[in-house]
């Protein structure tokens, strides 16, 4: 009875890689979300900026 319980739980290890394998796919995803992001703002920002230059 004791070793059905035994396996259930994740050892500490597994567990650690598991938060650290997460961590990473995180950071990899918002940096992918972040970089085109900002791409868009600064396409945008150049596009108002020469459409007020060109306009003076």
């Amino acid at each position: 009875m004791k070793n059905q319980n035994e396996e259930k739980f994740v050892s500490k290890e597994v567990a650690q890689e598991m938060i650290e394998n997460a961590l990473r796919r995180h950071n990899r995803r918002s940096t992918i979300i972040s970089s085109i992001l900002g791409w868009i703002l600064i396409g945008g920002y150049s596009f108002g900026l020469f459409h007020v230059v060109q306009n003076t």
